[in-house]
């Protein structure tokens, strides 16, 4: 089967934007945390020196033992250049360095494990969100100016202008402190069973639930805003006036309407690191958020590297994904890309 000359161009041109876009992103991860004040590194060293000096240990090996941990970290003056070339090697061969905070357990012994719960927690979320406040948008849409529009309305509104954590916060202060519904502890998970999962499950209703919250409003307001103007196109007012039904031309609508609602549930999954930062930091959840907020705290420069590749990566396949199926939702962007 042959492909036309056109689409393998338009194929290999998108390709290489993501190409560039990925080592722009990797350039920009390597320059920035080398310029925040201070580091974590100094510290350990500074403390480290201290501890052998109090305990009677000879300089030479105090200085042998600091050479050392340089080296482990990269801390050996080298050329920029050289530096960036095996920062760029890392990432290809899957060693993004050791952890200053948690020494000498390597960075992707600590982002893969937590990327778990984040994901999860994100991604149960936002298709809930994205499901729930997509169906309630165009019901809004078909009710407009009535009763039904004006209070989804008006809640997806309030809901937008509370942070995520604010609202897991109460609920957390209603069903776990007050009313003891809901365990406010992560679980101490050894082997994964039925009790285990009945107490992630236990755990986990809480934040989840405050995510949808916190995610629902721009699903919402997104599909009712994308309908009421989809709804003006020409086949619209044709297929009322061949008095279809309310629910079949919402239908109709609602396809067409949900493009940049899937661009906005990408992004969502794309920094799904951000998102969970300030939840898992609260709850105090083993996921990638918290750790995140631990490396930027500490100043961890290989574990900021290491979940700054994560996000970065995530984003560009998300949007890839949402790319390709653009193409099969909507013919005319199939048609455009060709």
């Amino acid at each position: 089967m042959k492909f036309p000359t056109q689409t393998l161009v338009s194929v290999m041109k998108r390709i290489g934007i993501y190409v560039a876009a990925f080592f722009v992103a990797l350039t920009v991860n390597f320059i920035l945390p080398r310029l925040m004040p201070g580091s974590a590194l100094v510290t350990l060293l500074t403390m480290l020196q201290g501890a052998l000096s109090e305990a009677g240990v000879s300089s030479s090996l105090v200085a042998a033992e600091i050479k050392q941990i340089e080296e482990a970290f990269g801390l050996v003056p080298k050329p920029w250049y050289i530096e960036y070339f095996d920062y760029i090697k890392g990432i290809f061969t899957g060693n993004l360095g050791v952890s200053i905070t948690f020494y000498p357990t390597s960075v992707m012994h600590i982002v893969l494990p937590s990327m778990i719960w984040s994901i999860g927690l994100v991604v149960i979320s936002s298709v809930l969100a994205f499901f729930l406040g997509s169906w309630l948008g165009s019901v809004a849409a078909m009710r407009r100016r009535g009763s039904i529009d004006t209070a989804v309305v008006v809640i997806a509104s309030i809901l937008a202008t509370v942070p995520a954590f604010v609202t897991i916060m109460y609920l957390e202060m209603g069903f776990s402190v007050n009313m003891h519904l809901v365990s406010l502890t992560f679980p101490n998970i050894k082997t994964f069973s039925t009790k285990t999962l009945m107490e992630l499950f236990n755990f986990y209703s809480v934040p989840v639930v405050g995510m949808v919250l916190s995610l629902l409003s721009g699903f919402i307001l997104g599909m009712r805003n994308n309908m009421l103007h989809t709804m003006r196109d020409n086949y619209v007012l044709y297929a009322e006036l061949l008095g279809f039904k309310s629910s079949t031309i919402r239908r109709m609508v609602y396809k067409n309407s949900l493009l940049p609602n899937i661009t906005g549930f990408a992004l969502i999954l794309g920094l799904a690191v951000s998102s969970a930062l300030t939840v898992e930091g609260l709850l105090t959840i083993p996921g990638a958020g918290y750790f995140f907020g631990l490396s930027l705290t500490s100043k961890d420069l290989p574990l900021i590297q290491g979940y700054f590749f994560v996000i970065v990566l995530m984003l560009l396949i998300s949007i890839a994904i949402v790319e390709v199926l653009y193409g099969i939702i909507d013919p005319r962007a199939r048609g455009a890309s060709a």
